[in-house]
């Protein structure tokens, strides 16, 4: 949801990057495409944030 919003962008990404992580590593070891494809979008928004239309930049968050 707050990916959804652009709130608190860089950390809510984080936290998917690491669940996506822990699912590869001990409940579906076999599905690295699934997981590579979510994990290089998670990666993208911690490295660069929601943008210029997101809830992040009106509060002030960068």
């Amino acid at each position: 949801m707050l990916l959804a919003l652009g709130l608190f962008t860089r950390i809510s990404a984080t936290a998917l990057l690491v669940m996506t992580l822990v699912i590869e590593v001990f409940v579906y070891p076999d599905a690295w495409p699934t997981h590579l494809t979510w994990a290089a979008l998670m990666l993208a928004l911690t490295a660069r944030g929601g943008g210029d239309a997101s809830l992040d930049r009106l509060v002030g968050i960068r």
